[in-house]
Order: structure tokens, then sequence, then C-alpha cells
């Protein structure tokens, strides 16, 4: 009977970047499995520890031989491992019979979860279901393969499944899944395992390849985001190329060991593979390998995002608006008109009024009464912009700022895709959009918005979030990705204090809220900022 007992060590002094596991099968050409898992774990920052589940003898035609790992070996692996380097993502890839289908089940279920229990850890697993080699030889022991009991008891331990469309059609087969009632196989499948899945080479043409994601529920991401279809659109590669699907989901584990949830994680590891695609290199006459050039930078390399639950999201290319008149650099969000009208007296170019009104916590004899003060501010917070010649954004009120001709309205992810664009964009307004992180960064710079806000930064009790505080080495990358394409703007537990560590990431502006809005006198608060911000170089 195998012994799944291991003492729970936490010593990761030993290792640099967050740790991540691979459990996977060994290629000796090394353009796939266990190997191209560790150099693509390595090249994005973090440290690759190996649970080996198949020795193979392989080249880039055929596999000769595979050769499963003991179960008591393979256990001795994951224990001793856990005692000395525990994960903060795990990817798994081959696994070559039914024994370790079951014992990597049972492992998850009980030794990881106490142990994530014990040290309130929430460790991401993601698992890229390899069934067959390229040239069509199965990777599983004939007349020991996985059953679909199997199939389901692994699938409930992980955060994201992620078959090839070949994968995708097998394992649709082996739960007798049809496309009915008008859901597809993905879906189905989705339901079925209850947890997320990214269909990978799905939707394909000449010229853009389109992977499929069945999201499910997803750790500090907008509501708006989850239970539903998401496409991720990319330039297709031409030639011919091993190891993607591996990369893809180590990549994916690796970046959420690094703090990404795991949209984002999805759209960086897309971009980190298309970029290796692109800079590929041949061995011989071999199948190409991918490049490894470390944190992709580049946007050309990340992909569209679709969201088809929200068909107006596809008319954000054909939309234009406004720009804006002048550098924001250091501008207040406030729900209080006397701010706004003494930071507009001191000297500010840019304020934003956000009254936030949630009908379910008024009572409701009084609720017309709260929505006729919210216009009569707007419409005062709207003059005051053009006595002082400033340039005022109206958040979330969309209809209202249309209304009373505002300088323009500033929305966050949930308003983004309520609103109608169209009307906005035909009025003339400049439009300021939030995100939180690269996955809704991407969504929304597809529209060309006046400016864009990324936070929150630093943390804040301003409001909750879903979201967890962005950081100075995330900000600084989102920076460099968007270089130039439109003003940047870092809100989120700005102070005094951390303006010269937001100003050396080459962000364009700051929003302050607190900082301004509950000091003594918020109008010299405000030019206090401001001075600063234009004294650092």
């Amino acid at each position: 009977m195998l012994n799944f007992s291991n003492n729970n060590g936490l010593n990761n002094s030993k290792t640099v970047g967050p740790i991540v596991w691979s459990i996977a099968g060994s290629d000796n050409v090394g353009g796939v499995g266990i190997q191209a898992d560790s150099l693509t774990i390595q090249d994005l920052g973090g440290h690759a520890c190996r649970v080996v589940t198949a020795i193979t003898a392989q080249n880039s035609e055929k596999i000769a031989n595979i050769t499963p790992t003991p179960s008591n070996l393979m256990l001795n692996q994951l224990n001793c491992l856990l005692n000395d380097y525990m994960p903060s993502a795990i990817k798994i890839g081959v696994l070559a019979n039914t024994e370790q289908f079951q014992l990597i089940s049972q492992w998850l279920e009980t030794v990881l979860a106490n142990h994530q229990q014990k040290h309130e850890l929430d460790i991401p697993i993601i698992w890229d279901p390899v069934m067959v080699s390229n040239d069509g030889q199965s990777l599983t022991v004939v007349n020991n393969e996985p059953t679909v009991h199997d199939y389901l008891s692994l699938a409930k331990q992980v955060t994201l499944i992620t078959p090839s469309g070949f994968e995708l059609k097998h394992l649709a087969d082996m739960f007798t899944i049809d496309d009915v009632s008008g859901e597809s196989a993905l879906d189905c499948l989705a339901n079925v395992l209850s947890t997320n899945i990214l269909i990978t080479e799905g939707d394909s043409d000449n010229k853009y390849v389109t992977d499929w994601l069945a999201a499910k529920s997803i750790a500090h991401t907008s509501a708006y985001h989850e239970h539903q279809h998401i496409g991720f659109k990319s330039s297709r590669v031409s030639h011919t190329h091993q190891g993607t699907g591996c990369i893809l989901s180590s990549a994916i584990a690796t970046t959420m060991a690094l703090g990404h949830p795991l949209l984002d994680a999805i759209v960086i590891a897309k971009a980190y593979v298309q970029q290796g695609l692109l800079n590929a290199h041949c061995l011989d006459k071999s199948p190409s390998i991918l490049a490894r050039k470390g944190w992709p930078n580049d946007l050309l390399h990340f992909p569209e995002i679709l969201l088809p639950k929200y068909p107006s999201v596809s008319m954000m290319p054909l939309l234009k608006f406004a720009g804006i008149t002048e550098p924001l650099q250091v501008y207040t969000v406030t729900q209080s008109l006397n701010v706004l009208e003494q930071v507009l007296k001191a000297g500010a170019r840019t304020v934003q009024l956000r009254i936030k009104f949630d009908a379910d916590t008024v009572n409701q004899d009084q609720v017309q009464c709260h929505l006729d003060k919210i216009e009569n501010d707007i419409i005062r917070a709207i003059a005051l912009g053009r006595q002082y010649k400033a340039q005022v954004f109206i958040n979330d009120h969309w209809q209202l700022a249309l209304k009373h001709s505002a300088f323009g309205i500033h929305l966050g992810q949930e308003d983004l895709l309520q609103a109608d664009l169209s009307q906005i964009a035909e009025a003339g307004l400049a439009l300021g959009l939030s995100s939180h992180g690269y996955f809704e960064m991407l969504l929304v710079q597809q529209l060309s918005p006046s400016y864009l806000a990324i936070g929150h930064i630093f943390p804040t009790p301003t409001k909750q979030m879903p979201s967890l505080p962005q950081g100075l080495l995330k900000l600084s990358r989102y920076c460099q990705l968007l270089n130039g394409k439109m003003p940047l703007v870092a809100i989120g537990g700005v102070t005094m204090h951390n303006l010269p560590q937001l100003k050396a990431t080459l962000v364009n502006d700051v929003a302050v809220v607190r900082g301004i809005e509950l000091a003594e006198n918020p109008g010299q608060s405000w030019q206090a900022f401001q001075q600063k911000w234009q004294a650092l170089t």
C-alpha cells in the first residue's frame, strides 16, 4: 500500500524565483515534455522541479519506447519535493497508465490539499492531458489506459485543463458527449469535469488561430469574465513545431506562480509561445524548436480577446473616442463636489467625479431623491469643468454624462460591457477605462480609449476589488507593453512617498483618491502632489 505521508516542510530558501513543479515524461530530444517545461519555467523567472512520470526513447519522427516510472518512485519524488521545495504552481503532463492517474489524484486530494489548508495556500494546477504523440502513438500503456473515472478524479483537482482539438475530441468520445441542446463539446466537457478548459489550436483559417476557454469560476477576476466563452486569437505561424502544448501549459503555471490570475496567465503564455514560434529554429531536418526569449513585451505577440457573450465588444476597433486635450498628470478622483471645486481652483486640469450608488442599500421611498441628487451633482461638476476649462470625467453614470454633454466618461470593466459605446463615441466624448491586469488591459486597449487607468497598484481601502494589488513590476511591464499607444495612469494607494517609484515605471500619470479627498485642504494637497510629480525625472 502506498504511503502518502510527508513532514510538510517549508524550506524554500535554497532556490530563487517561485517554485513550479512539472509532473511529466522525459523527452531525450528536449523539445517536449519535462525538458521543455523546465526551460519554459526558468525562462519566465521560476525555479523548475521535476517529477518524472516516464522515460522515453524518441526523436522528431517517432517514439521508439516509453517506460512508466514505478508508482512508489513517483510517490517518493512527490513527497521529497514537498518536504523541501513546496510549489507555487504545478503543471501536469503525460501520465502513462491508470496507476499514475490514481496516484496523482489521491496525492493531490490528500497530501497537497492538507498542506494547502495548513499553510493557507492556493496552488494552481494546470493539466495538459497529453494522450498521443505527433506521429499518432499512444502515450499510455496499452491495456492499462486510464478510465473515465480516472479522468474525473484528476479533473476535480485542477485549475485548468489544456487539451488540443484532437485531445478534446478524444475526451468527448470518452464521456460520450455529442453536440446536444445547442452546447458544444467544449461546454459539455467543462460542465462534466467542473473546471476551466482551454482548447488549444481551436478555430483556425489561413491567417489566424483562436484558442477557446470555457471559463468557470476564476479567482481574483471580475464576475463578468467568468462562466463564459473567451477567445484568444493569434496570427498563424506556418512552419511545423514541437512542444507548443507543453510550453503553453507550463508557461501558464509559471505566470500564475508569479502572482498573475488565470486569465492574465493565459494571455502571457499565449504571447510567450507566439514569440517563441516567430523566433523558432530548426535542428537538422526536425520540426522547429521554440526560441526562449524571456518575458513577452511586444504587443504584437499578445492575442486579441474575443467575448461572444458581449457582442458590443466586437465593435471596439470601429469606434473612435475623443482624445484628452492636455496631459492628465496628477488628477483627483472624488465623490465630493466641494473637493472637485477646490482642486479645480488650485489649478487641476483633470478631475473625475465618482459617485457610487446602490439602490439595494437605500430606502425605496428615497431612491428617486438620491438619483436626482446624483444628476444635479453631475450637472454642477460639468459646469465647473467648463468654468475652469478642465477635463472633468464622470464615472459610471454614462447616460447622465451623455445627457449633459460631459467632457468625458470613465468606465470600469463591468460598466464597459453594459454601456452603449457607440453613443459615447458618436457624441464626441473622451473615454477613460480601468484595467486590473494583462487580460483586462488587452481587452480595453483594443478600443483605443482616451486613457487607461491601471490599478490598484498598492493595497488600498478605498473600494473592495476582486483583483490583487498589481505592484510596481507589473506596472512597469504594462508601460513597456503599451508604450506610446495611449496615456497610462496608475491608481490605487498612491501617496507622496511612492510617487518616485511610480515615476520610475514610466507611467504617464497618477490618480489620487484618499490623499487628496481626505486632506484638510484638498486644493493644497493636489498642488503638493502635482509639484512633486512634475519635479521627478
